[in-house]
């Protein structure tokens, strides 16, 4: 089973509009959508905005079915001299937690660098940066170029950075790229990437760039377009992945 995961509803219509048959259940407190497209079993749920319901959601999700890969799908925002326009997608080659720290006096401290794990899994966990898996990051990326490339737009492979507050001025933004490396900013994908290293469940993630990050000006955003340019690279790429052999 595929499971896809985006935070809100906005960001899955044109995959729910496409599933068939489509059966609803309950996992946890949320709406489970089953059904299959292009010949793939999936399992679509809303998690919620933020890393604590992105968390939850898949600890409920792969809890309760056998999960061959988690697919993160959704909008993120742009970070200055990334390359990357509205309406582009991205492709994560790692998720990076990009606020898991302390704030001193001579600036930010990680985790890692504090001693504290992020989780015990065969020993301690100590890194923030969660890596995309390489075989499933290399059969995703022909795929997804030539979706973007025929709806006019651009494909980046990259880093990640997932925050629990976004970075709204142009400071924060060059501070994050600094701090990170990253290309895009999101709410969500390492706090699924972390409890997917827990359950040892490899994990993919693709964004549609809905804005720049800089200083906040909503009137420049485009949430739609940014939604659909993801739906469309993953409806191309579960189109292209060939579906597992039955056992005999």
């Amino acid at each position: 089973m595929i499971a896809i995961v985006a935070a809100v509803s906005a960001e899955t219509v044109l995959l729910r509009q496409s599933l068939s048959p489509c059966e609803v259940r309950r996992c946890g407190t949320r709406e489970l959508f089953l059904g299959s497209l292009f010949a793939q079993k999936v399992a679509l749920l809303h998690s919620g905005i933020g890393k604590a319901n992105a968390a939850s959601a898949v600890t409920a999700l792969l809890e309760s079915i056998e999960t061959e890969v988690v697919i993160v799908i959704g909008c993120g925002g742009a970070y200055p001299n990334s390359g990357l326009a509205i309406g582009d997608l991205v492709l994560a080659s790692a998720e990076i937690l990009g606020d898991e720290g302390v704030v001193t006096a001579q600036g930010f401290v990680n985790f890692a660098t504090l001693g504290f794990p992020l989780l015990e899994h065969g020993g301690p966990v100590m890194e923030q940066h969660f890596s995309t898996d390489p075989q499933l990051l290399a059969a995703a990326q022909q795929p997804l170029a030539d979706a973007t490339s025929l709806a006019g737009a651009k494909l980046a492979i990259g880093p990640m950075v997932t925050v629990s507050t976004c970075s709204g001025t142009d400071q924060a933004a060059q501070a994050m790229v600094q701090r990170t490396g990253g290309i895009c900013e999101n709410m969500e994908g390492g706090a699924v990437a972390q409890i997917c290293r827990l359950y040892d469940v490899p994990f993919l993630e693709l964004r549609g760039i809905s804005n720049q990050v800089e200083n906040r000006d909503l009137s420049r955003w485009d949430l739609p377009a940014a939604a659909r340019i993801a739906q469309r690279a993953l409806m191309a790429y579960l189109k292209d992945r060939q579906a597992p052999q039955e056992s005999a």
